[in-house]
Protein backbone atom coordinates (compact mmCIF):
# COMPACT_ATOMS: atom_id res chain seq x y z
CA UNK A 1 0.00 0.00 0.00
CA UNK A 2 1.46 3.61 -0.93
CA UNK A 3 0.51 6.08 1.82
CA UNK A 4 1.04 9.61 1.25
CA UNK A 5 2.18 12.92 2.45
CA UNK A 6 -0.84 14.77 4.24
CA UNK A 7 -2.59 18.13 2.45
CA UNK A 8 -4.84 20.35 3.04
CA UNK A 9 -7.16 19.17 0.21
CA UNK A 10 -6.21 15.71 0.89
CA UNK A 11 -9.57 14.87 1.98
CA UNK A 12 -11.41 16.48 -1.04
CA UNK A 13 -9.76 14.25 -3.92
CA UNK A 14 -11.63 10.89 -4.90
CA UNK A 15 -10.59 8.14 -2.32
CA UNK A 16 -8.45 5.03 -3.73
CA UNK A 17 -10.60 2.14 -4.46
CA UNK A 18 -9.86 -2.00 -3.95
CA UNK A 19 -11.56 -5.27 -4.19
CA UNK A 20 -11.89 -7.97 -2.08
CA UNK A 21 -14.12 -10.32 -3.89
CA UNK A 22 -17.09 -8.05 -5.52
CA UNK A 23 -16.90 -5.81 -2.36
CA UNK A 24 -15.03 -2.13 -2.94
CA UNK A 25 -13.15 -0.55 -0.26
CA UNK A 26 -12.89 3.24 -0.16
CA UNK A 27 -9.74 4.30 1.32
CA UNK A 28 -7.05 6.52 1.71
CA UNK A 29 -3.84 6.34 3.00
CA UNK A 30 -1.38 8.55 4.52
CA UNK A 31 1.82 8.63 6.25
CA UNK A 32 2.75 9.30 9.97
CA UNK A 33 5.43 11.23 11.45
CA UNK A 34 9.29 11.30 10.11
CA UNK A 35 10.80 8.40 11.71
CA UNK A 36 7.64 6.64 12.70
CA UNK A 37 7.44 2.90 13.75
CA UNK A 38 4.22 2.86 14.95
CA UNK A 39 1.72 -0.05 12.90
CA UNK A 40 -0.94 2.09 11.51
CA UNK A 41 -3.87 3.15 12.40
CA UNK A 42 -7.36 1.77 10.56
CA UNK A 43 -9.96 4.07 10.97
CA UNK A 44 -13.71 3.04 10.19
CA UNK A 45 -16.84 6.07 11.46
CA UNK A 46 -20.26 5.63 11.98
CA UNK A 47 -22.53 4.92 9.13
CA UNK A 48 -22.52 8.22 7.43
CA UNK A 49 -19.97 10.10 8.62
CA UNK A 50 -17.80 11.03 5.45
CA UNK A 51 -13.75 11.28 5.64
CA UNK A 52 -13.73 14.85 5.56
CA UNK A 53 -15.50 14.33 9.03
CA UNK A 54 -12.75 13.16 10.73
CA UNK A 55 -9.97 16.00 9.16
CA UNK A 56 -9.44 17.46 12.85
CA UNK A 57 -8.92 13.76 14.16
CA UNK A 58 -6.72 12.82 11.29
CA UNK A 59 -4.24 16.08 11.57
CA UNK A 60 -3.73 14.93 15.28
CA UNK A 61 -3.18 11.03 14.67
CA UNK A 62 -0.98 11.64 11.99
CA UNK A 63 1.42 13.37 14.32
CA UNK A 64 1.73 9.94 16.11
CA UNK A 65 0.51 7.03 13.93
CA UNK A 66 0.34 6.54 10.20
CA UNK A 67 -3.54 6.63 9.37
CA UNK A 68 -5.77 4.67 6.94
CA UNK A 69 -8.78 5.82 6.46
CA UNK A 70 -11.62 3.05 5.18
CA UNK A 71 -14.83 2.97 4.05
CA UNK A 72 -16.81 -0.47 3.56
CA UNK A 73 -19.10 -1.25 1.88
CA UNK A 74 -22.61 0.85 2.87
CA UNK A 75 -20.28 2.74 5.14
CA UNK A 76 -19.78 6.53 4.87
CA UNK A 77 -19.64 7.39 1.16
CA UNK A 78 -19.53 3.94 -0.09
CA UNK A 79 -22.29 3.69 -1.94
CA UNK A 80 -22.07 -0.06 -2.37
CA UNK A 81 -25.16 -1.92 -1.46
CA UNK A 82 -24.23 -5.03 0.57
CA UNK A 83 -27.34 -6.08 2.53
CA UNK A 84 -26.36 -9.54 2.79
CA UNK A 85 -23.05 -8.35 4.77
CA UNK A 86 -23.62 -8.70 8.83
CA UNK A 87 -21.24 -6.75 11.18
CA UNK A 88 -18.88 -9.52 11.18
CA UNK A 89 -18.87 -10.37 7.73
CA UNK A 90 -17.36 -6.47 7.44
CA UNK A 91 -14.65 -7.28 10.14
CA UNK A 92 -13.60 -10.50 8.01
CA UNK A 93 -13.89 -8.58 4.49
CA UNK A 94 -11.43 -5.71 6.18
CA UNK A 95 -9.50 -8.49 7.81
CA UNK A 96 -9.27 -10.01 4.01
CA UNK A 97 -8.59 -6.34 2.68
CA UNK A 98 -5.45 -5.85 5.45
CA UNK A 99 -3.72 -9.30 4.38
CA UNK A 100 -4.15 -8.67 1.02
CA UNK A 101 -2.70 -4.84 0.70
CA UNK A 102 0.01 -6.31 3.53
CA UNK A 103 -0.37 -4.17 5.87
CA UNK A 104 -0.88 -7.63 8.02
CA UNK A 105 -1.02 -5.86 11.22
CA UNK A 106 -2.72 -2.66 12.29
CA UNK A 107 -4.42 -0.92 14.99
CA UNK A 108 -7.74 0.39 15.10
CA UNK A 109 -10.29 2.71 15.56
CA UNK A 110 -14.03 2.53 15.70
CA UNK A 111 -16.71 5.08 16.11
CA UNK A 112 -19.74 4.24 16.54
CA UNK A 113 -21.43 2.19 14.22
CA UNK A 114 -17.82 1.16 13.70
CA UNK A 115 -16.86 0.22 16.93
CA UNK A 116 -18.60 -3.04 16.16
CA UNK A 117 -17.01 -3.54 13.05
CA UNK A 118 -13.68 -3.40 14.79
CA UNK A 119 -13.89 -4.61 18.10
CA UNK A 120 -15.08 -8.00 16.05
CA UNK A 121 -11.59 -7.58 13.87
CA UNK A 122 -9.54 -7.46 16.88
CA UNK A 123 -11.21 -10.67 18.72
CA UNK A 124 -11.48 -12.68 15.61
CA UNK A 125 -7.73 -11.65 14.25
CA UNK A 126 -5.96 -10.93 17.65
CA UNK A 127 -2.53 -11.72 15.33
CA UNK A 128 -3.13 -8.90 13.22
CA UNK A 129 -4.02 -6.19 16.03
CA UNK A 130 -1.93 -3.62 17.63
CA UNK A 131 -3.82 -1.89 19.59
CA UNK A 132 -8.24 -1.08 19.50
CA UNK A 133 -9.63 2.57 20.58
CA UNK A 134 -13.37 2.49 20.36
CA UNK A 135 -16.18 4.83 21.42
CA UNK A 136 -20.22 4.64 21.31
CA UNK A 137 -19.99 0.38 22.14
CA UNK A 138 -21.98 -1.92 23.84
CA UNK A 139 -22.20 -5.91 24.51
CA UNK A 140 -26.03 -6.56 24.56
CA UNK A 141 -28.47 -3.57 22.73
CA UNK A 142 -31.61 -2.89 25.06
CA UNK A 143 -35.05 -3.55 24.46
CA UNK A 144 -35.25 0.63 24.27
CA UNK A 145 -32.08 0.90 22.42
CA UNK A 146 -34.12 -1.53 20.03
CA UNK A 147 -37.65 0.06 19.95
CA UNK A 148 -35.77 3.67 18.88
CA UNK A 149 -33.77 2.10 15.77
CA UNK A 150 -36.77 0.53 15.00
CA UNK A 151 -39.06 3.70 14.99
CA UNK A 152 -36.33 5.72 12.73
CA UNK A 153 -37.03 2.64 10.33
CA UNK A 154 -40.85 3.05 10.07
CA UNK A 155 -40.28 6.95 9.88
CA UNK A 156 -37.81 6.65 6.71
CA UNK A 157 -40.44 3.93 5.46
CA UNK A 158 -43.01 6.03 5.96
CA UNK A 159 -41.55 9.06 3.64
CA UNK A 160 -41.47 11.64 6.67
CA UNK A 161 -38.08 12.46 6.22
CA UNK A 162 -37.95 15.52 8.18
CA UNK A 163 -38.86 13.79 11.08
CA UNK A 164 -36.54 11.28 10.60
CA UNK A 165 -33.90 14.14 10.41
CA UNK A 166 -35.30 15.52 13.62
CA UNK A 167 -35.43 12.27 15.14
CA UNK A 168 -32.19 10.75 14.64
CA UNK A 169 -30.24 14.13 15.95
CA UNK A 170 -32.59 14.48 19.03
CA UNK A 171 -31.19 10.96 19.43
CA UNK A 172 -27.44 11.23 19.24
CA UNK A 173 -27.47 14.16 20.38
CA UNK A 174 -28.81 15.00 24.43
CA UNK A 175 -30.69 18.07 23.90
CA UNK A 176 -31.33 17.93 27.78
CA UNK A 177 -27.62 18.73 27.91
CA UNK A 178 -26.63 21.35 25.44
CA UNK A 179 -25.44 24.02 27.88
CA UNK A 180 -22.87 21.53 29.11
CA UNK A 181 -22.29 20.08 25.81
CA UNK A 182 -22.23 23.25 23.88
CA UNK A 183 -22.88 21.48 20.42
CA UNK A 184 -23.94 24.65 18.68
CA UNK A 185 -27.70 24.58 16.98
CA UNK A 186 -25.92 25.48 13.49
CA UNK A 187 -24.30 21.96 14.06
CA UNK A 188 -26.93 20.11 14.86
CA UNK A 189 -29.08 21.96 12.26
CA UNK A 190 -26.26 20.98 9.34
CA UNK A 191 -26.54 16.97 10.64
CA UNK A 192 -30.74 16.95 10.51
CA UNK A 193 -30.31 18.73 7.04
CA UNK A 194 -28.09 15.70 5.63
CA UNK A 195 -30.17 13.36 7.03
CA UNK A 196 -33.67 14.48 5.83
CA UNK A 197 -32.49 15.09 2.42
CA UNK A 198 -30.98 11.51 1.98
CA UNK A 199 -31.56 10.35 -1.52
CA UNK A 200 -32.74 6.85 -2.48
CA UNK A 201 -29.07 5.29 -2.01
CA UNK A 202 -28.20 6.72 1.38
CA UNK A 203 -32.22 5.75 2.44
CA UNK A 204 -31.44 2.28 1.69
CA UNK A 205 -27.90 2.65 3.24
CA UNK A 206 -29.69 3.87 6.72
CA UNK A 207 -31.80 0.75 6.42
CA UNK A 208 -29.21 -1.66 5.93
CA UNK A 209 -27.14 -0.80 8.75
CA UNK A 210 -29.72 -0.10 10.95
CA UNK A 211 -30.69 -3.99 10.41
CA UNK A 212 -27.09 -4.88 10.79
CA UNK A 213 -26.96 -3.22 14.21
CA UNK A 214 -30.97 -5.06 14.90
CA UNK A 215 -29.43 -8.37 14.16
CA UNK A 216 -26.71 -8.01 16.73
CA UNK A 217 -27.81 -9.85 19.62
CA UNK A 218 -24.01 -9.61 21.60
CA UNK A 219 -20.78 -8.37 20.99
CA UNK A 220 -19.12 -12.09 19.20
CA UNK A 221 -16.07 -11.24 21.67
CA UNK A 222 -13.60 -9.48 23.57
CA UNK A 223 -10.28 -8.61 22.45
CA UNK A 224 -6.95 -9.58 24.09
CA UNK A 225 -5.38 -6.42 22.77
CA UNK A 226 -4.77 -3.11 24.69
CA UNK A 227 -8.27 -1.39 24.27
CA UNK A 228 -9.22 1.85 25.21
CA UNK A 229 -13.11 2.22 25.43
CA UNK A 230 -14.42 5.74 25.64
CA UNK A 231 -18.19 7.68 25.55
CA UNK A 232 -19.49 11.23 26.91
CA UNK A 233 -20.34 11.28 30.05
CA UNK A 234 -23.81 12.37 28.93
CA UNK A 235 -24.15 9.77 26.36
CA UNK A 236 -27.40 8.25 26.14
CA UNK A 237 -27.44 6.96 22.84
CA UNK A 238 -24.83 4.45 23.65
CA UNK A 239 -24.80 4.67 27.08
CA UNK A 240 -21.46 5.13 29.81
CA UNK A 241 -22.18 1.66 31.32
CA UNK A 242 -22.55 -0.36 28.39
CA UNK A 243 -19.63 0.70 27.49
CA UNK A 244 -17.88 0.24 30.53
CA UNK A 245 -19.39 -3.36 30.26
CA UNK A 246 -17.54 -3.77 27.10
CA UNK A 247 -14.30 -2.75 28.80
CA UNK A 248 -14.78 -4.47 32.08
CA UNK A 249 -14.59 -8.00 29.72
CA UNK A 250 -11.33 -7.01 27.96
CA UNK A 251 -8.28 -7.86 29.74
CA UNK A 252 -6.42 -5.36 28.73
CA UNK A 253 -8.88 -2.18 28.79
CA UNK A 254 -8.87 1.20 30.13
CA UNK A 255 -12.15 2.95 30.08
CA UNK A 256 -12.36 6.73 30.35
CA UNK A 257 -15.49 9.13 29.93
CA UNK A 258 -14.93 12.37 28.45
CA UNK A 259 -16.46 15.14 30.51
CA UNK A 260 -19.07 17.56 28.96
CA UNK A 261 -19.82 15.37 25.87
CA UNK A 262 -22.22 12.65 24.47
CA UNK A 263 -22.52 10.70 21.59
CA UNK A 264 -20.35 13.17 19.59
CA UNK A 265 -17.95 13.72 21.95
CA UNK A 266 -15.54 13.82 18.88
CA UNK A 267 -17.37 17.07 17.59
CA UNK A 268 -18.08 18.68 21.09
CA UNK A 269 -14.65 17.86 22.67
CA UNK A 270 -12.41 17.67 19.98
CA UNK A 271 -8.73 18.34 21.87
CA UNK A 272 -9.91 16.35 24.62
CA UNK A 273 -10.42 13.67 22.57
CA UNK A 274 -7.68 13.92 20.20
CA UNK A 275 -5.36 14.12 23.26
CA UNK A 276 -7.08 11.28 24.37
CA UNK A 277 -6.51 9.09 21.07
CA UNK A 278 -2.77 10.02 20.73
CA UNK A 279 -2.16 9.58 23.88
CA UNK A 280 -3.75 5.89 24.40
CA UNK A 281 -1.43 5.07 20.52
CA UNK A 282 1.50 6.63 22.58
CA UNK A 283 1.64 4.66 25.31
CA UNK A 284 0.13 7.52 27.71
CA UNK A 285 -1.49 7.76 31.33
CA UNK A 286 -4.02 8.77 30.35
CA UNK A 287 -5.25 9.67 33.90
CA UNK A 288 -2.50 12.68 33.64
CA UNK A 289 -4.84 14.23 30.71
CA UNK A 290 -7.35 16.63 31.41
CA UNK A 291 -11.12 16.54 30.44
CA UNK A 292 -11.57 12.68 31.01
CA UNK A 293 -12.57 10.50 34.00
CA UNK A 294 -10.36 7.61 34.17
CA UNK A 295 -11.46 4.50 35.64
CA UNK A 296 -9.35 2.12 37.79
CA UNK A 297 -9.38 -1.47 36.63
CA UNK A 298 -11.95 -3.42 38.45
CA UNK A 299 -13.91 -0.48 39.02
CA UNK A 300 -15.75 -0.21 35.10
CA UNK A 301 -18.90 -2.03 36.32
CA UNK A 302 -19.43 0.86 39.11
CA UNK A 303 -20.47 2.93 36.26
CA UNK A 304 -24.57 3.95 37.23
CA UNK A 305 -26.72 2.61 34.74
CA UNK A 306 -29.34 5.60 34.94
CA UNK A 307 -27.68 8.68 32.42
CA UNK A 308 -30.43 11.17 33.56
CA UNK A 309 -31.69 12.36 36.95
CA UNK A 310 -35.90 11.46 36.92
CA UNK A 311 -37.88 14.42 37.84
CA UNK A 312 -41.02 14.18 40.06
CA UNK A 313 -44.05 16.70 39.15
CA UNK A 314 -45.87 18.56 41.30
CA UNK A 315 -49.02 17.40 39.96
CA UNK A 316 -48.92 13.59 38.72
CA UNK A 317 -51.87 13.45 37.13
CA UNK A 318 -51.85 12.66 33.22
CA UNK A 319 -53.78 10.91 30.82
CA UNK A 320 -52.69 8.34 28.05
CA UNK A 321 -54.28 8.45 24.43
CA UNK A 322 -54.44 7.06 21.34
CA UNK A 323 -55.62 8.19 17.99
CA UNK A 324 -57.50 6.07 15.80
CA UNK A 325 -55.56 6.17 12.26
CA UNK A 326 -58.86 5.40 10.39
CA UNK A 327 -60.79 8.73 11.56
CA UNK A 328 -59.12 10.82 14.19
CA UNK A 329 -61.32 9.96 16.93
CA UNK A 330 -59.69 8.86 20.35
CA UNK A 331 -59.61 5.32 20.37
CA UNK A 332 -57.63 4.95 23.84
CA UNK A 333 -58.39 7.36 26.91
CA UNK A 334 -57.03 6.53 30.48
CA UNK A 335 -56.02 8.60 33.71
CA UNK A 336 -52.67 7.89 35.06
CA UNK A 337 -50.06 8.65 37.12
CA UNK A 338 -46.56 10.12 36.22
CA UNK A 339 -44.05 8.62 39.08
CA UNK A 340 -40.96 10.36 36.87
CA UNK A 341 -39.82 11.33 33.84
CA UNK A 342 -37.45 12.95 32.32
CA UNK A 343 -36.62 14.10 28.57
CA UNK A 344 -35.87 11.30 27.27
CA UNK A 345 -39.04 9.05 28.90
CA UNK A 346 -41.40 8.53 32.30
CA UNK A 347 -42.48 5.60 34.53
CA UNK A 348 -46.28 5.67 34.73
CA UNK A 349 -49.02 3.73 36.70
CA UNK A 350 -52.37 3.72 36.38
CA UNK A 351 -55.10 1.67 37.83
CA UNK A 352 -56.64 -0.46 35.17
CA UNK A 353 -56.49 -0.73 31.23
CA UNK A 354 -58.67 -1.81 28.56
CA UNK A 355 -56.34 -2.07 25.90
CA UNK A 356 -53.37 -4.44 24.95
CA UNK A 357 -50.00 -2.80 26.04
CA UNK A 358 -48.28 -5.45 23.65
CA UNK A 359 -50.38 -4.03 20.55
CA UNK A 360 -50.46 0.03 21.40
CA UNK A 361 -46.61 0.28 22.66
CA UNK A 362 -46.20 2.72 19.73
CA UNK A 363 -49.30 4.42 19.03
CA UNK A 364 -49.69 6.28 22.93
CA UNK A 365 -49.57 9.78 23.83
CA UNK A 366 -49.39 11.39 27.21
CA UNK A 367 -50.84 14.56 27.85
CA UNK A 368 -49.77 15.84 31.12
CA UNK A 369 -52.10 17.41 33.44
CA UNK A 370 -52.19 21.88 33.04
CA UNK A 371 -49.88 21.83 30.21
CA UNK A 372 -50.96 21.60 26.16
CA UNK A 373 -47.73 19.90 25.60
CA UNK A 374 -48.34 16.27 23.90
CA UNK A 375 -45.79 13.80 23.97
CA UNK A 376 -45.69 10.35 22.02
CA UNK A 377 -44.64 7.17 23.69
CA UNK A 378 -42.79 4.27 23.16
CA UNK A 379 -43.67 1.38 26.04
CA UNK A 380 -40.95 -1.02 26.15
CA UNK A 381 -41.67 -2.46 29.59
CA UNK A 382 -44.54 -2.53 31.29
CA UNK A 383 -45.51 -4.36 34.91
CA UNK A 384 -47.78 -4.90 37.54
CA UNK A 385 -49.83 -1.33 36.75
CA UNK A 386 -46.94 0.24 35.26
CA UNK A 387 -45.27 0.99 32.69
CA UNK A 388 -41.95 2.11 31.12
CA UNK A 389 -41.53 4.19 28.56
CA UNK A 390 -39.61 6.18 26.20
CA UNK A 391 -40.65 9.74 24.27
CA UNK A 392 -40.90 9.46 20.38
CA UNK A 393 -38.69 12.41 19.71
CA UNK A 394 -38.99 13.85 16.20
CA UNK A 395 -39.38 17.36 16.53
CA UNK A 396 -37.12 20.47 17.58
CA UNK A 397 -39.66 22.21 18.37
CA UNK A 398 -41.26 19.62 20.82
CA UNK A 399 -38.19 19.06 22.44
CA UNK A 400 -37.61 23.00 23.57
CA UNK A 401 -40.86 22.50 25.13
CA UNK A 402 -40.37 19.71 26.73
CA UNK A 403 -36.96 21.25 28.30
CA UNK A 404 -38.57 24.41 29.42
CA UNK A 405 -41.43 22.15 31.23
CA UNK A 406 -38.44 19.79 33.08
CA UNK A 407 -36.96 22.83 34.31
CA UNK A 408 -40.17 24.70 35.46
CA UNK A 409 -40.25 24.21 38.98
CA UNK A 410 -43.93 25.03 39.02
CA UNK A 411 -44.22 21.58 37.08
CA UNK A 412 -41.32 19.78 38.62
CA UNK A 413 -39.17 20.67 41.99
CA UNK A 414 -37.37 17.59 42.76
CA UNK A 415 -35.32 15.15 41.33
CA UNK A 416 -35.34 11.37 41.89
CA UNK A 417 -31.67 10.35 42.12
CA UNK A 418 -32.23 6.53 43.01
CA UNK A 419 -31.41 3.83 41.18
CA UNK A 420 -33.74 2.42 38.53
CA UNK A 421 -34.38 -1.15 40.29
CA UNK A 422 -35.18 1.17 43.81
CA UNK A 423 -37.04 3.22 41.77
CA UNK A 424 -39.53 0.50 40.19
CA UNK A 425 -39.74 -1.47 43.60
CA UNK A 426 -40.82 1.64 45.10
CA UNK A 427 -43.28 2.21 42.78
CA UNK A 428 -44.72 -1.23 43.50
CA UNK A 429 -44.48 -0.54 46.81
CA UNK A 430 -46.97 2.48 46.99
CA UNK A 431 -49.09 1.09 44.45
CA UNK A 432 -49.75 -2.10 46.77
CA UNK A 433 -50.23 0.20 49.70
CA UNK A 434 -52.68 2.51 47.89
Amino acid sequence: MEFKDYARNSLKQPPSQDYVGRWRINYLAFKGPEGCTRLPLVMLGGAFQNFNSFKYCLEHLLQVVPVVMVDLPSLGENDQLSPELGMEDLADLLHQWVIKTGLNKVSLMGLSLGSVIASTFAYKYPESTDKLLVTGILTRPRKSWRMLLEESLRTLDEGRLDEFGQAVVLYLVNHARLPETEITDTTRRLFHRQMRSFGANDQDRYRINARRLLEVESILGYPTCPVLVATGEYDNFTMPFENANFAARCPNATFALIKDADHVAQLERRDTSMSMFAGFLRGDDLREHTGLRVYEPGTFLQVEHRGEPRFIPCNPRARVISVSPVDGSIAIDIPVNVHDMNFFGCLLTYEEQSFSLAEHSRDLILCLEGSPLRIELLVFEHGENTMRCLFKHGSFETAYELKALLDDETFFRQRYAKSSQEAMGEVLRIYRAS
